[in-house]
């Protein structure tokens, strides 16, 4: 949420000039006459006087909030206390302000992210994503990302989704041109649209989970069911292709390929010699290949992530 009202002040070496841009007053000079020293403008009451609500204190300005909008110029936003100040002004006194400087520039600025990714870099040259929101603290979402081009780990998934404002109208979940480092570091990335979403995919919310999924496995809720609860570990590429084949899944970077064959008692007996032929080859390209049956998905998925995490050798992050 941004203020509806600021207070921006111009300083010279011998005065200030103090505008208001106000979304319900427009905006005006309150005063271009402050002497900076020992003044008692009505400019200068904003930063000194306070307002007394419900026999308690409270300032004009969010002076910690402070934040610098061109050279010379600093811009303040009002607390909901110092609206009342403000409101009490009789507006036909005040010349408008002319000047190039509007609310919709300074709501951008003073804009406070949903939530933040945090991105470093490790020592071995991959990086460690964290996502913190009001829902999800300071959780570490993914480890061992090489950034590379369409990575499918999910730190990097959040840094490429897109939200539909409306029809049409679609904007980054993360704002990537507002990036800043750390005080540790880190690169510091934030979500200014989407949160909610992103919050309820890491929390597993089933009314959101299938969505990230989309098309992708139509024709096999197999893959679908391993992909929807292993890619928060994983960085897993679906229906990869390797010569003449296609994996189900695979860790490129680690050349482990991962099939899903569902009910073994299915497959005939042309299907087992084509598989066993194509892993062969595979060996010989130097893939490890992974097969897991339905039997072993539908009873125990956790363990056959924890089985592919361990040879992989990540971390398990995300348990049901």
């Amino acid at each position: 949420m941004v203020p509806d009202h600021y207070a921006v002040v111009y300083t010279e070496d011998a005065r200030r000039i103090f505008v208001i841009i106000s979304e319900t007053l427009g905006d005006f000079v309150l005063t271009k006459d402050c002497s900076v020293s020992e003044c008692t403008c009505i400019g200068c009451t904003l930063f000194s006087a306070s307002i007394l609500y419900d026999e308690e204190e409270f300032p004009i300005l969010e002076m910690e909030q402070a934040q610098p909008v061109g050279e010379n110029l600093v811009a303040y936003p009002f607390t909901d206390e110092g609206e009342v100040f403000l409101l009490s002004l009789k507006r036909e006194l005040y010349k408008d302000y002319k000047g190039t400087l509007n609310k919709e520039k300074l709501d951008e600025i003073f804009r406070v992210p949903d939530a933040v990714l945090l991105i470093k870099n490790e020592a071995d040259g991959t990086f460690t994503h964290t996502y913190v929101s009001p829902t999800v603290e300071g959780r570490v979402i993914s480890k061992g990302c090489r950034a590379a081009p369409h990575c499918p780990c999910v730190g990097c998934r959040i840094v490429d989704m897109f939200y539909s404002e409306r029809p049409g109208r679609y904007i980054p979940a993360v704002d990537t041109t507002a990036a800043r480092a750390s005080s540790e570091g880190e690169l510091v990335l934030p979500v200014f649209e989407g949160e909610e979403i992103i919050s309820k995919m890491l929390n597993r919310d089933p009314s959101i989970r299938h969505s990230f999924s989309s098309g992708l496995f139509d024709n096999s809720p197999l893959e679908k069911m391993f992909y929807e609860l292993a890619f928060l570990d994983l960085h897993l590429y679906p229906q990869h292709p390797v010569g003449k084949y296609r994996l189900d899944f695979a860790i490129p970077d680690k050349r482990i390929a991962i099939e899903l064959d569902g009910h073994e008692y299915h497959k005939t007996k042309f299907q087992r010699t084509h598989d066993a032929k194509r892993d062969r080859w595979l060996f010989g390209q130097g893939w490890n290949v992974l097969r897991f049956t339905g039997s072993e998905i539908y009873k125990d998925l956790d363990r056959c992530i924890d089985e592919i995490c361990e040879l992989v050798g990540v971390e398990r992050l995300n348990r049901v």
